[in-house]
């Protein structure tokens, strides 16, 4: 049996029960108090048409009487780190999936599915003055499309003989790991409902979409084999990105953020002890537009130089002169245990020294305290932005700064 908590619109509910006069009332969390989007919204503003993503602006034209107010990430990642603590006590089996998220295999526990969701849910009502919703089910796909049936504040179980009838109330499209693009791609074939995708059969969907078409037919059969992971799996990329104070609108803007996303990658990278070869750099533009492109080095690399050169290499082919509102920086292509600072290139020069210095005093001082001179004309320093794979400890741990 496994269970599935997702927390009830998360960083809203928290600011709500810290500051009494926000209860019962619309508000919307943003990423900073400037050019930023809705991070997520009270239950009381998604009534009057506030969504997750839209413009501050936006939301405040379909609810004029919105409060807005600024993310303070650390206090969502304590809140997040403590609930997570809890769920150990019931199951060694638990997966934290995101701040706000977590599956608990308790086959073999004793417990009955629904006294295990009363624990949680009188754990994070009493301590945090919050709500979340648990689904239970045979498997992780199941439980998780079961936590979102009675939110807020519910729980709901899927006996493993009605799997298939819980999943035909559904569209394809708000399947769990069906994205817009395949959705759109399923209704362009006439296929809109997990029956639609059995009839299809097995067969036909490998052929069309290859393995992942076995996939797709299992899960319209209430089927999903990935076990709740309790380690960790290795990292496939490290990346920062950006949304900037204020369009910027030259090459010589844009190298001092790539180079600050580049140095917060390094040093990640470092701290980690992972190299990569393949830097990705990604602009968006002020309507939106998200473009990215991807180059591969002959060579492993952790250090900032190294990935703040080709960075710039790969920015200069990607933008195409306009204003820019985001930037971001990614390496992948990774190998665990391995820290190369330097290559041919640099015989002479002592980066590993440099690099060590900086870690040292960063580390004891505080991150950023020791950076490369061109960032200091960033406007911004600093990511403030939680990522969806942030976890509350291992690799994907990263310490979180308050919006600004």
């Amino acid at each position: 049996m496994i269970l599935c908590m997702d927390m009830d619109a998360f960083f809203a509910s928290v600011e709500q029960a810290s500051n009494p006069a926000l209860r019962g009332k619309p508000i919307a969390v943003v990423g900073a108090k400037e050019r930023t989007v809705v991070v997520t919204s009270s239950y009381e503003a998604r009534k009057y048409g506030v969504k997750t993503g839209m413009s501050k602006y936006e939301a405040l034209k379909v609810c004029p009487f919105l409060t807005v107010v600024a993310a303070r990430n650390r206090k969502y990642t304590y809140v997040s780190r403590e609930i997570t603590a809890f769920l150990y006590k019931i199951t060694p089996c638990v997966e934290p999936y995101s701040i706000d998220e977590a599956f608990l295999d308790i086959s073999g526990t004793g417990i009955a599915p629904q006294d295990a969701a009363y624990m949680i849910k009188s754990f994070v009502k009493k301590n945090f003055g919050i709500t979340c919703s648990i689904g239970a089910g045979s498997n992780k796909f199941i439980a998780k499309m079961a936590s979102g049936v009675k939110k807020p504040d519910g729980y709901y179980c899927v006996e493993n003989d009605k799997a298939i009838e819980f999943l035909d109330r559904f569209r394809l499209k708000d399947f769990w790991g069906i994205g817009r693009r395949l959705a759109k791609r399923f209704a362009d074939m006439g296929v809109f409902t997990p029956a639609d995708l059995r009839a299809m059969g097995r067969e036909r969907l490998v052929e069309i979409f290859g393995v992942n078409g076995g996939y797709l037919y299992g899960l319209a059969c209430g089927e999903h084999t990935s076990a709740v992971k309790t380690e960790e799996e290795p990292m496939k990329s490290i990346g920062h990105s950006l949304t900037l104070p204020e369009n910027i609108s030259t090459r010589e803007e844009a190298a001092g953020y790539l180079l600050q996303l580049s140095d917060m990658v390094s040093s990640r990278a470092r701290r980690l002890r992972y190299s990569g070869k393949t830097i990705t750099v990604t602009i968006r533009y002020p309507d939106m537009g998200t473009f990215s492109q991807a180059h591969t080095i002959p060579f492993f690399t952790s250090a900032t130089h190294h990935i703040y050169a080709e960075a710039l290499e790969v920015f200069d082919k990607l933008w195409n002169g306009k204003d820019i509102r985001l930037l971001g920086v990614c390496i992948s292509s990774l190998v665990p245990d391995c820290v190369t600072l330097y290559n041919i290139e640099d015989s002479g020069k002592n980066w590993e020294g440099l690099y060590s210095v900086m870690d040292e005093i960063n580390t004891k001082y505080g991150e950023r305290t020791l950076q490369f001179g061109s960032v200091l004309n960033c406007r911004r320093k600093g990511s403030s932005v939680i990522s969806p794979a942030w976890r509350p400890s291992g690799d994907r741990h990263v310490n979180i700064m308050d919006g600004n």
